[in-house]
């Protein structure tokens, strides 16, 4: 008979422990990202001012033109199930990194769908031309050597096309997943 108490007071009693609040003790759970695309713009930065986005078709001088890139997230963190027998099921532990954010950068192009220069045609990467964050050095993941993955980057040409002329930039995103995304900017005029 005591046994039955004793089930019967565990198998009431601890649902009823989640009415009492958050009952794995995480007022705030730890959120975690998984990418769901990629996203290019051709901005414009003026010295000592704020980038801002070039319209399609636009102009921009080529001193101030950048390439802003960025994922697209979907956010999501462990959450305890609320209801009926919540606390027996909710709250398993869940080892850091594991929920999207393992998730690496093995491979990062950026091409002009134009001829940049006579070393870059049409098609050809621009890796040895770009620079992220106002560094002179683009990352160069690899499948050996994959990189965490940014959230967002500025990107700056280190030298301008050739002529003035039309540009429209292609980026190619793959993970160590397997997942690959693909974007290209709006196409501009670049003026020397």
């Amino acid at each position: 008979m005591r046994k039955y108490v004793v089930l019967a007071a565990l198998v009431l009693g601890m649902p009823a422990c989640g009415l009492l609040g958050n009952e794995c003790g995480r007022a705030n759970p730890a959120t975690y990202y998984d990418v769901q695309g990629i996203e290019a713009f051709v901005t414009r930065q003026p010295m000592d001012q704020p980038w801002a986005t070039v319209a399609p078709s636009g102009i921009v001088a080529s001193r101030e033109l950048r390439l802003r890139v960025g994922l697209k997230e979907r956010h999501y963190s462990v959450v305890p199930v609320q209801g009926f027998m919540s606390v027996a099921y909710a709250c398993s532990p869940v080892p850091a990194g594991s929920l999207g954010s393992a998730e690496r950068m093995d491979s990062l192009s950026i091409t002009s769908l134009y001829n940049y220069d006579a070393l870059h045609p049409a098609g050809t990467p621009l890796t040895d031309l770009l620079g992220v964050d106002g560094r002179p050095q683009f990352p160069a993941p690899s499948r050996r050597n994959p990189l965490e993955p940014f959230r967002y980057a500025e990107i700056s040409l280190l030298s301008p096309p050739v002529t003035t002329g039309p540009q429209q930039f292609r980026v190619y995103y793959r993970q160590t997943n397997g997942e690959v995304y693909t974007t290209q900017t709006a196409a501009v005029t670049v003026v020397r």
